[in-house]
Formats: C-alpha cells, structure tokens, sequence
C-alpha cells in the first residue's frame, strides 16, 4: 500500500512539473519551427487535403522561420512515372498539393524519399526517384527542394539557425536491391557503401557539439504499428484490406497467414526484414554516441513518439493524409505517446532557448486541429 501511494505522489509530482513547463512555454515566443509530417502523397482530390489545410494554418503563425520536413512517401503509390503515363497528371497533382501548401504559408519545404517513391522498392525505383527530384527541383522554387539528390542515401546536413543541425537520409536506398540502387557508380555519391554512410553519420553527429540534431528519414527505428509487427483481428480475417481499403473480403484461417508472413520479415519494409535491421542497427551505433538527438520518420500511418537508444527520442510522423491510417497500432516499453489520428509533429525553438514537441491532430474536413500531446525537449 505504501509503495503504491509513494507511486502515485510521484506521478502527481510529475504531473504538475509538466503543467508547469507546459504553461510557461506557451507564454513563450516562438523563434523557429520544424513541422515533421509524412505519407502526404496522396491529398484528397475533390476537396482540399484537411491535414495540408492544418499545415498551412501551423506554418504561416512562425512564417519567416518554419521549416517543413516531408518524410517520404510523396506520391503514392508508386512515385512519379514518366510523361507518357497516362496518370501522369494525377500524380503531379498529388506532389503539387503539398509544394503548394509550402508556397501559400510562405516557408521552406524540403522534400525526402520514400519506399512508394522508389515504385515500391520495384526494379523502376531509382528512374521514379530521380524523375521526382527533377520535377520538384525543377520548379526553381528557393523556397522547396528535395533532397538527398540523384537517390543517393546521404547524409545530407542543412543548418537551421545556428543552433540545429538536420540530417537527410535517404533510408530505402539501404533496403533497395543493390542492382537497382547507384551504389555500384562510386561516382555518383559521396556515400555509396553503407561503411561510407555510417562513417559520415559518425563525423557529423560526433562534431556538432552543443547543437540539437533531428535525422530525418522515411523508416523508423522503432514502431507499434503494421511494420513493427503489430495486427489486429481484422488482418488476419479480412486481409486483402492491406491491398486495397475496401476489399472486405472475409478469409478466416487462410487470412491468418499474411501476418505471419510478414512477423517472419518477408516485406523489407518490416522491421523484421534482415536488411532493415540492419540498418537500424547500423544507425543506432552512432546516434547513441548523442543523447537528445531526435530521428524523425514517417513510413507508419500514425503519430508515435518512443524513447530511442542512448537517451535519444523516435518521431514516426505518417499521418498526413486525413483518414489514411493504420487499423492496428500498439504500446511498448518505449511509448511515450501513441496517436491513431490524422496530423503531424512540431519541434518549436523557444526564446528562452528551450524546445517543444506538440503533436498536432486533424480533427476534421475543415482542417481544424488541435494539440493531443506535448513536452519539452532536452
């Protein structure tokens, strides 16, 4: 009984700190913002996207010092095939809905890769990347890139200030085959070994002393959702929904197969596939060597925040579209917050130097939003 009540004091102590950190920060200015969203690739066609509409709203409030981040998937499902496709114009349409919403806040959008933009890790992946890259950098906008270039895996350091540093992986270049990636062409990338790669991560992160680095890259390290192995009753009864939406076709016992196969880490877009644990294990034995570090991601159709290795901390950001969500999403021992909702993350530079987290849902069509979660960050 006694441990119990000491228990609860410290949860009511810890509580009211947050309280009180939270009501003092929101009195705070807000000196630059990093807006995380990703999985925005496919925007509602006959009206306006809601969670673009929330994303406009968010930027244009810090307009001269906001820096949107999408984390992959920009075009779904397959990115962005040549000219002579005969859904070319819809496609562009998908990219444009987000370019646009960078364009009408008035801030800077950087653009990442995803699995969906490189054909679904298909033989056309790196043709679909490069076109992507071009097509959004073609733009001449000063204001949007993409980035890394050439679907090269990076990194590549962009500074925010003098204080933040943000590194650009290309994740999917490590669990795309390795004929269909520029890894052979040395030429090509700075870094085209995965000891080249990491290599670089080390040198980056070991001399950024006092800054706050973000990584930002498609896959995450860590996940409760689908890619993280987590299923409900529904994939193993109707699973021709994870193909399509409305296949509700009931498959009992036979159904029960498709989350086996992918717990067995079939799919390389499955933490459990041998090749995206490796990676995560090669990224990991870096970034412990800085606590506070933050890896931010997409890839999973939800809002997560996890503790990572080493005091580090895990964003999956994948909800940017309204709806598009996973149906199963569970907790580990390393949730620290769990949304299945539409919306997006945003890191907000305060003037007394300290660093807020807010988790931003969509509530609904109109684009109206609101703060599910937040903290202060080391």
């Amino acid at each position: 009984m006694k441990s119990k009540l000491i228990t609860i004091s410290f949860l009511l102590l810890s509580f009211s700190q947050l309280c009180f950190s939270q009501a003092q920060s929101d009195s705070l200015k807000v000196l630059k913002r990093i807006i995380l969203i990703g999985d925005a690739g496919e925007p509602t066609e006959d009206i306006k996207e809601p969670v673009l509409i929330a994303l406009e709203n968010e930027a244009v409030k810090v307009k001269d010092s906001t820096l949107i981040i999408f984390l992959g998937d920009n075009i779904y499902p397959s990115g962005l095939p040549d000219e002579s496709d005969s859904n070319r114009k819809e496609y562009e349409r998908r990219i444009d809905e987000q370019i646009n919403a960078v364009v009408n806040s008035g801030v800077t959008g950087i653009f990442i890769p995803g699995n969906h933009d490189w054909d679904r890790g298909g033989g056309c992946g790196w043709a679909q990347i490069k076109r992507e890259e071009e097509y959004v950098n073609g733009k001449g906008l000063i204001n949007v890139s993409f980035l890394p270039t050439g679907g090269c895996p990076g990194p590549v350091v962009r500074n925010f200030g003098q204080n933040v540093k943000i590194i650009f992986l290309d994740s999917q270049w490590w669990l795309q085959d390795e004929n269909e990636r520029p890894g052979k062409q040395e030429s090509l990338c700075e870094s085209c070994t995965e000891d080249r790669i990491i290599s670089a991560l080390d040198s980056i992160i070991v001399s950024s002393g006092n800054k706050f680095v973000l990584i930002a890259a498609h896959h995450p390290l860590s996940t409760h959702g689908p890619h993280g192995g987590n299923f409900t009753w529904m994939d193993h009864i109707f699973p021709l929904r994870n193909l399509n939406e409305y296949l509700w076709i009931p498959l009992p016992l036979i159904g029960s197969l498709y989350p086996l196969i992918r717990g067995a880490g079939v799919s390389s877009q499955d933490i459990s596939n041998t090749r995206y644990s490796n990676m995560i294990s090669k990224i990991e034995s870096v970034i412990v060597k800085k606590p506070s570090l933050v890896y931010a991601s997409g890839h999973e159709h939800a809002l997560q925040v996890l503790r990572g290795k080493g005091g580090n901390l895990y964003f999956v950001s994948g909800a940017g579209i309204f709806g598009h969500l996973e149906d199963s999403l569970g907790e580990g021992d390393d949730t620290i917050f769990a949304g299945r909702c539409s919306g997006f993350m945003m890191v907000d530079f305060l003037s007394d130097g300290t660093k807020k987290l807010s988790v931003i849902k969509v509530i609904d069509e109109t684009g109206e939003d609101e703060v599910v979660f937040s903290i202060i960050l080391k």
